[in-house]
């Protein structure tokens, strides 16, 4: 009789544990959710005709743009990185793993004051560049590849670390070398993590603010444009940007997924 009372129990706790757990996460998306449809309610015909202002394009534009090239410069340096953290042990290692965490430990708005330090043009470096490395498009470059490279670099690591090393192994015992293993083993094999990190590192890059604000507030991206239309009419001259800015990362994490799932199905089918 003991035994079923426990056994009762157990299931009684397990049927409220999940539940618990449901109704935690149902709150939590729809505090994150929430914010996003009551854009909807800010909408209006005078807001639908500032869609068109040049201004917002001009912003969109500058921030797709610089996003991507960062993105592509975090790749060539955050994944090979990430590959050593993860396939690599070595002295030192943890400090290296505190030092990739330094940009999303402090806050932006310092990161750029310490960028500007370093790029602004009376530093030793700024004074001896022939172009501003402030105020300019290398200026959001420089911001965002610093903010946005740690998403890159932990996301390769923790794919890697995923690989089954028995595939690398075996690629080497066939004679191949360590960088043909990692073209044609490691990396296939990582892509759907490669991805995400790929996509987070957009994201982040796209949306960077505070150390942009410090490093060039001009040309504006769409942060900053979103940032000065809220100073200058408040949220509903911002909604246009916002509703912007918000279709086009909706936009990118469906085909983030899409290309996810497509690849899952072929790897499954493989």
């Amino acid at each position: 009789m003991i035994l079923n009372i426990s056994k009762s129990n157990s299931i009684f706790l397990k049927g409220k544990f999940k539940l618990i757990f449901i109704l935690l996460s149902v709150l939590l998306i729809i505090y994150i959710i929430y914010p996003v449809l009551n854009i909807i309610n800010l909408i209006t015909s005078e807001s639908l005709s500032l869609m068109v202002r040049k201004e917002v394009y001009t912003s969109l534009v500058v921030s797709l743009f610089t996003a991507t090239i960062s993105t592509i410069i975090i790749s060539s340096f955050g994944i090979p990185l990430g590959y050593i953290l993860a396939k690599y042990n070595f002295r030192g290692k943890i400090i290296i793993h505190f030092l990739v965490l330094i940009p999303l430990v402090i806050p932006p708005l310092a990161s750029g004051a310490l960028l500007l330090g370093v790029f602004g043009p009376y530093s030793s470096l700024g004074s001896i560049v022939p172009f501003n490395l402030t105020q300019s498009l290398f200026g959001i470059i420089i911001s965002q590849v610093y903010i946005a490279s740690p998403f890159m670099i932990l996301s390769s690591q923790t794919a890697f670390k995923a690989v089954d090393p028995s595939y690398e192994h075996a690629s080497r015992i066939l004679g191949k070398s360590e960088f043909d293993t990692f073209l044609l083993v490691t990396l296939p094999l990582s892509k759907l993590g490669l991805l995400v990190g790929l996509t987070l590192t957009w994201i982040r890059s796209l949306g960077e603010l505070g150390a942009t604000l410090m490093m060039a507030y001009n040309p504006n991206t769409i942060s900053i444009r979103i940032f000065e239309d809220n100073a200058l009419g408040g949220i509903y001259y911002a909604t246009p940007s916002i509703i912007s800015v918000i279709l086009v990362i909706m936009l990118l994490l469906l085909m983030s997924n899409s290309i996810g799932r497509f690849r899952s199905s072929n790897l499954s089918w493989m």
